[in-house]
């Protein structure tokens, strides 16, 4: 690998932290969503959403 030399035609540096930043931002939001749906869908009642701590 050649070493980082800043304003050349070659340099993706700054392209792969922000692709690997959007790529990791968007698997921990999938993540975190399966996570909430199967963790949330025993209180799914009626199509509402019924949690025990909750409820007045």
């Amino acid at each position: 690998m050649g070493r980082y030399v800043p304003k050349t035609y070659k340099n993706r540096r700054l392209l792969r932290i922000i692709l690997g930043t959007a790529i990791f931002l968007t698997l921990a939001a999938v993540v975190i969503f399966l996570l909430l749906f199967f963790v949330l869908e025993n209180y799914f009642i009626d199509g509402r959403l019924e949690i025990p701590w909750l409820v007045e």
